[in-house]
């Protein structure tokens, strides 16, 4: 299953590139014409190195909506040091966890995480084809040590729970004359003045949950109902989104980025509880909430900044139970660029 999805989503990754690259070559400098040169200032001529701080975070809850009781799970998420470089569509990036900047595995235990994605932020699109692949969760609800008087909490730590994310999602923006989608993210162009526009989008996604046994702790067992209690889980989600987001530029080259993007989506929803009996619900409604968050500095020469991108997702399972699950990131970055010859690159 692990190498299925790995070799489907590089395959995926390269066909973006590849497109990218060709599209660059053959239309980017008619493409970029449409903008308005008042509003927006492009950099995609120049290489642009960018040092990172990333965290990410990946949590699912599951909700008796009969007794109402509810418990959530967690990746012990770690902080990140990484290198990015972009020019023109193309970008790549390389990020690892230093030894002492990550020192709660006694707490919480030990996640391995997997990524890859490819993205694209153009004048009139955004698009992303993305899979994660996440193993070990803990609870974010501690329970007391008996006879402990220090107040330290315990997490229940489940090592073979993996979670497996795979999807898409594709938004057009309307006013893609006077704004850039990508000026306040990946900085290839700068927002001169504040400008905004309405968002359409449309988005798929497969996400499962897989265990050697049922999720819930055996102490919690009897706090839910048998028939939402499970070991493997997993749910296709189809769906469409509406939304807003806009720029506000202040002393010239200060900016923040607020973009908010709720979604209705048709799903359905398979289940394995702990003796092997299979559920499958019919097709119902569900919900979806993008939110980011930009704030920065951005000179032609250099930039800095913060941004916060969450998603979240609804999935009822015949009424019965709930799942809910979000995930995102935190970056912290400073980047630079440099004005290379056209040629150099030809030549290369």
């Amino acid at each position: 299953m692990m190498r299925k999805i790995f070799t489907s989503t590089m395959m995926l990754f390269l066909s973006q590139m590849i497109f990218a690259l060709n599209y660059t070559e053959n239309k980017d400098s008619i493409f970029y014409k449409k903008t308005d040169t008042v509003y927006i200032e492009n950099f995609r001529n120049l290489l642009t190195a960018k040092l990172l701080l990333t965290g990410r975070y990946n949590k699912f809850s599951i909700t008796d909506n009969i007794t109402g009781k509810s418990l959530e799970y967690s990746i012990n998420s770690t902080t990140n040091l990484g290198l990015g470089l972009t020019y023109k569509a193309i970008g790549i990036e390389f990020q690892f966890a230093p030894r002492g900047l990550n020192n709660d595995n006694d707490k919480f235990g030990k996640s391995q995480q997997f990524s890859i994605a490819a993205s694209a932020n153009s004048r009139r699109y955004i698009y992303d084809f993305y899979s994660r692949i996440n193993q070990g969760f803990h609870t974010t609800t501690g329970s007391q040590i008996p006879g402990d008087t220090t107040g330290a909490l315990a997490y229940f730590y489940r090592p073979d729970i993996i979670n497996i994310n795979l999807g898409m999602e594709f938004v057009y923006l309307f006013n893609n004359k006077h704004f850039s989608s990508s000026a306040p993210y990946n900085f290839t162009q700068r927002q001169k003045k504040g400008a905004g526009t309405m968002l359409l989008g449309t988005f798929f996604s497969l996400y499962s949950i897989n265990a050697d046994s049922v999720i819930f702790p055996d102490s919690l067992k009897d706090r839910f109902k048998s028939e939402v209690q499970f070991k493997d889980a997993a749910s296709f989600t189809y769906g469409i989104s509406f939304g807003y987001t806009y720029t506000f530029v202040f002393h010239k080259y200060w900016f923040i980025n607020i973009y908010t993007l709720p979604g209705f989506s048709v799903q359905q929803y398979y289940s394995t509880n702990a003796y092997s009996q299979q559920t499958k619900s019919n097709v119902e409604l569900g919900l979806a909430m993008q939110t980011r968050i930009a704030f920065g500095y951005n000179r032609p020469k250099y930039f800095f900044g913060f941004s916060a991108l969450g998603n979240n997702y609804t999935i009822n399972n015949d009424k019965k139970s709930s799942l809910n699950y979000n995930y995102g990131s935190v970056r912290v970055y400073y980047g630079y660029r440099f004005n290379l010859r056209k040629d150099y690159f030809k030549r290369l």
